[in-house]
């Protein structure tokens, strides 16, 4: 027995050596791979504490909108999961994956979905390859994933990077108009570059993509028997220095001074025939302004959808500018207005055609007033106040798709005001 003990003894010692050495051989292969592949993890938080005002419900039974109490509501409005490296010298690539509006109040005032059920959605949010044709060359890179159209610069600034408390929600129209879902993304190739000129001071950035939006044919999985493909594209001139030194997929608004220049962009898309329209298209111009005094950005997209029928004309856009004012400690007062819109057909024939293709009317305006606290280009802590107005014209307020008149989750609505509290942290 005692040899047998001794013998245990010895194997039990052998095997915790060989596991430690196996440990030690695992960590060091991993610091390998995330050293050589370039992979960096990134968390971002946004939370929000708002304060309701002024909503009311659609009640069906009396056939008229009814208030519901002011309330303080606290969520996890937005969080994003980022995985991104470079394997290859030529070849990127980025997962983003998205948990959002846990804790949100279906009755306040405040925009977007809920996520409050016992197992809350965690989604894929954005995911992509991007291939450097020719390495070395910023001219063309080709990106094939799951990706929001390049039109429209804040459906392309990513909601942590927005300096307004919420992002100017004209983006939605746009994306819900191209995809035909708030959060705008589809599969699909984008084919872009960037050029610059010898001194420096000129820029120009393009990007056309190809993508299949479904819509809501078939369960949302389908372009239905008659398919035709989302070809659109923009063009940026950038005059001063450029957004960035190389070719990026996302938009910026403040460099917090490290940039000086100007952006004008012309963007175009254009959907064929499917089993829900003819033809789907939007045209629009981009601004980005950054100057040691301010930054100022905005864009203006006409809609239009053409069905059998008739046409459905609208127009969407937004304007926001903000200030950097320095602070001890390396820390920046920022104040931001922004201003953001649409406008679609008010008739009464026109409103229920445009239900009927899935398309916008009425109106609804969003004023975001408020400041942010940046104690670094990470971490900011925002107090902001959200006015909105609505009209649906001879429209149908109950029918009509329209987010002032419309709450997912909750059906017809007159949206209220709302002042909040927010803080936004990257790790």
């Amino acid at each position: 027995m005692p040899q047998f003990r001794l013998l245990l003894m010895g194997l039990c010692l052998l095997c915790t050596g060989l596991l430690h050495a196996q440990s030690q051989d695992t960590t060091t292969s991993l610091t390998s791979l995330l050293r050589d592949y370039r992979i960096q993890a990134t968390v971002g938080l946004q939370l929000w504490s708002t304060y309701s005002t002024g909503m009311s419900v659609y009640d069906n039974e009396t056939e008229a909108y009814a208030g519901v109490d002011d309330r303080l509501n606290t969520q996890l409005k937005r969080s994003r999961f980022i995985l991104a490296g470079q394997p290859y010298r030529t070849l990127d690539f980025q997962v983003i994956a998205a948990l959002d509006f846990l804790g949100r109040d279906v009755l306040s005032a405040t925009d977007a979905g809920v996520n409050n059920s016992a197992s809350p959605i965690f989604r894929i949010w954005n995911l992509y390859l991007k291939w450097q044709l020719k390495p070395g060359s910023d001219g063309a890179y080709l990106a094939a994933g799951y990706l929001v159209s390049p039109l429209g610069r804040e459906s392309n600034t990513p909601a942590l990077r927005s300096n307004s408390y919420e992002k100017a929600w004209s983006q939605n129209y746009l994306r819900r108009h191209l995809i035909g879902t708030g959060p705008g993304r589809a599969a699909g190739l984008l084919f872009g570059g960037q050029w610059h000129a010898d001194d420096g001071r000129l820029h120009l950035d393009y990007r056309v993509a190809a993508q299949n939006p479904f819509f809501s044919i078939l369960g949302g999985n389908s372009l239905g028997r008659r398919a035709a493909p989302l070809l659109s594209g923009r063009l940026s001139l950038m005059i001063g220095d450029p957004e960035s030194a190389r070719f990026s997929m996302i938009n910026k608004v403040n460099y917090f001074g490290k940039r000086k220049g100007i952006t004008l962009s012309l963007g175009a898309g254009r959907q064929g025939t499917t089993d829900l329209f003819r033809e789907n298209t939007a045209i629009g111009l981009e601004l980005l302004v950054n100057h040691p005094a301010f930054h100022l950005d905005g864009d203006i997209y006409w809609l239009q959808r053409t069905a059998q029928g008739g046409t459905i004309q609208s127009h969407t856009g937004y304007l926001r500018v903000g200030k950097n004012l320095a602070l001890t400690r390396q820390r920046t007062l920022e104040p931001v207005v922004s201003y953001w819109f649409f406008r679609g057909p008010t008739g009464a024939g026109k409103s229920a055609f445009a239900t009927r293709v899935q398309a916008f009317s009425g109106s609804d305006n969003g004023l975001d007033i408020g400041v942010n606290l940046h104690f670094n280009p990470n971490l900011k802590l925002s107090a902001f106040y959200a006015l909105r107005r609505g009209e649906a014209g001879e429209g149908d307020p109950v029918t009509i798709i329209n987010n002032y008149f419309q709450q997912p989750g909750l059906g017809p609505i007159e949206r209220g005001n709302y002042g909040g509290l927010g803080l936004v942290a990257l790790f």
